[in-house]
């Protein structure tokens, strides 16, 4: 006796589709990204001094912009990565600046030809979220203009300088209050992951700022700081660049002092007795100084 087979209904037959094409795909990415590798390492080496040295650039006029304005291509199409090579990303191109004009003609052409936009410093940001694929990508290294205002103790920074621009621009007087573990980074950079340094009484990066320009992909400029636009400034503090590009910063400096280090082991159950009687005094004397601002009679050291 013969039994007559149901029809398969169209919706198993689309999603079957669908689960062999995730499947694939799946598999095509697994295998991309355990391949060996096909020749050398596109990105940069970790030393500036090993680098070629290459400071051409190509200008390209373009049309949708008002005559005379030129757009400074160090690259167009190619691709772009960080410094562990991980990231390796197809792009548009990328846009040399060193003038606030530079960024908002940039930005005026990727809102005319619909692209997405990032900031590149030194590309030390790591896991991707720093480029995508097919956008346009500002190279703001050549950003870094540097300015002391000693009576404010505040230096004034483009946000493509390093810590280390601005270690060698204060030296031997002034020093930073927060900054980074380590100088290489670029200021926009540490701002944009609102970065910790190693001084735990001078807490993240943020911390310091007294105030900053950002501009927003319409071109506007906004003055942001805690009584300014708080809003934007927490977003733009720790925001990775989504919000606006930081064109600079007002941040805060210390006296230059040299400070001797100590260290000593302790057994942890002595720890709680030895934080209170000499950690939590240390900050009690710091805030005694003035240093730091204090917010509802206590001193904030965060």
């Amino acid at each position: 006796m013969n039994q007559q087979r149901k029809p398969i209904s169209s919706k198993k037959v689309i999603a079957s589709i669908v689960v062999v094409s995730a499947l694939a795909g799946t598999g095509y990415e697994v295998n991309r990204l355990s391949a060996d590798p096909v020749g050398e390492k596109d990105c940069p080496p970790l030393f500036a001094e090993n680098a070629a040295s290459d400071t051409s650039e190509i200008n390209v006029e373009i049309a949708p912009l008002s005559a005379g304005d030129l757009l400074k291509w160090k690259q167009k199409g190619g691709t772009i990565n960080d410094v562990s090579c991980l990231d390796h990303t197809f792009v548009y191109g990328i846009v040399k600046i060193t003038s606030v004009d530079d960024i908002k003609n940039a930005l005026q052409f990727a809102r005319e030809n619909k692209l997405k936009v990032s900031m590149a410093g030194v590309r030390h940001s790591m896991g991707g979220q720093a480029f995508y694929k097919n956008n346009l990508v500002l190279d703001m290294k050549g950003f870094n203009k540097i300015q002391l205002n000693e009576a404010e103790k505040t230096i004034t920074v483009q946000s493509g300088a390093t810590w280390h621009d601005i270690q060698s621009f204060l030296h031997p007087k002034h020093a930073v209050k927060a900054m980074q573990s380590t100088d290489i980074f670029s200021v926009g950079g540490s701002i944009s992951v609102n970065a910790h340094g190693m001084d735990h009484l001078a807490g993240s990066v943020g911390s310091s700022i007294r105030s900053m320009r950002v501009m927003l992909a319409d071109g506007s400029i906004l003055n942001v700081n805690r009584e300014e636009n708080p809003e934007l400034f927490s977003l733009v503090v720790g925001g990775y660049g989504l919000f606006g590009v930081i064109l600079d910063v007002d941040l805060e400096i210390v006296n230059n002092d040299i400070y001797q280090t100590e260290r000593q082991l302790v057994r942890y159950k002595e720890f709680p007795e030895i934080f209170e009687s000499e950690i939590l005094l240390t900050r009690t004397l710091v805030c005694s100084t003035g240093i730091f601002p204090r917010r509802r009679g206590r001193c904030s050291m965060r």
